[in-house]
């Protein structure tokens, strides 16, 4: 089967309806060569001789000019995993060897694979229609109505709100991981260390970070790409994915839409966030915070920056003091220790809409 990279010039006969030309260009490999060589000057220098048209935004000359790293900083090659046999085996997917274990879904992973009836999909946008919830709500209400596990992508996750809500089913027994945006994860950070919680503390929360691909250039050196998914995978049953990202001005002011989709489809979401899980690495609080501009302690606000009102995060303090500790020892009641388990315990008949 071919790679989905490889998907949209699979085929040699130009002659087939279906033929897509080959959008591989060697000109634009060695424009970016050239701009990562010689800046800005030598970018525009290549087109110019070569006569190619300006491929890039202004957007992304920038990124390239700001994350590209030299030889000796290089990031090491991109870790693969392979799925193991079943009586052996990982719990994330990737179709090559690789020297380093993958990371265990140590909180337990729902292995249920079998969906009953056709794929339901629920169409929410933003501003949102006065019949229908808003794309936070049903995101609000999934994590509510979670029994087993909790799964986040995201690109950027600033929400209080939400983020709540997770330390509340997190709380209860509830598995979640979340996996960020390596570059962004430091906006998560700050307002975690705004609301006053310290991850450690959390025993049913893992979150860790993930980077897009990485590209070698002739010289080699590389640059990362972003992390750009945004979706919820609630109990391995349902999906809430679109270009809503958890932050507040995504509620109040963009205009989004996000699809919940239950049934045959939520597999593919499985795998996916398997496979991205696979990639990540664990999100360090505190290099995070060391790097971070104007960072000069535990206490936020930074100096010079304008001031959150007194209170501002109260509700997630008194909502983390009115939740009674779980006892040493006592795990999700519904989550498995280890995903090559059956799962025992089922919730056919939770609602997720």
């Amino acid at each position: 089967m071919a790679h989905r990279s490889q998907c949209s010039s699979a085929g040699d006969n130009s002659l087939d309806p279906n033929y897509l030309p080959p959008h591989y260009r060697e000109e634009y490999r060695m424009a970016i060569d050239a701009l990562v060589e010689a800046d800005l000057e030598g970018y525009y220098g290549f087109l110019q001789e070569a006569d190619v048209v300006d491929f890039l935004s202004r957007s992304e000359i920038e990124y390239i000019k700001h994350i590209v790293q030299a030889p000796h900083h290089a990031a090491q090659p991109e870790r693969r995993y392979m799925a193991e046999d079943v009586d052996g085996s990982s719990d994330t997917y990737w179709p090559v060897h690789s020297d380093h274990d993958a990371p265990s879904l140590d909180l337990g992973w729902p292995q249920q694979y079998r969906f009953i009836g056709p794929t339901e999909v629920t169409t929410l946008v933003n501003p949102s229609d006065p019949e229908m919830p808003s794309i936070k709500e049903q995101v609000r209400r999934m994590i509510k109505n979670a029994q087993q596990v909790i799964a986040v992508v995201m690109d950027m996750f600033t929400d209080v709100d939400i983020f709540a809500d997770i330390l509340c089913a997190a709380t209860r027994g509830v598995a979640v991981y979340v996996l960020l945006d390596e570059l962004n994860a430091h906006h998560f950070v700050g307002m975690v260390n705004n609301c006053r919680v310290n991850l450690d503390e959390i025993k049913f929360m893992r979150v860790r970070t993930v980077s897009g691909s990485t590209y070698y250039c002739r010289t080699g050196k590389t640059f990362k790409g972003q992390m750009m998914d945004r979706f919820i995978l609630v109990d391995c049953r349902a999906v809430l994915s679109g270009n809503y990202s958890f932050m507040w001005s995504f509620e109040k002011i963009h205009r989004c839409l996000a699809h919940l989709f239950l049934g045959q489809l939520v597999t593919t979401f499985d795998e996916e966030f398997r496979i991205l899980f696979a990639h990540s690495e664990p999100l360090v609080v505190e290099n995070v915070l060391a790097n971070m501009p104007h960072y000069g302690g535990p206490v936020y606000p930074h100096e010079g920056d304008e001031a959150e009102p007194p209170g501002a995060y109260d509700h997630i303090q008194r909502y983390l003091q009115s939740q009674p500790a779980m006892e040493e020892g006592h795990g999700p009641r519904n989550v498995l220790p280890h995903m090559q388990s059956n799962l025992k315990r089922h919730s056919m008949g939770q609602s997720y809409t």
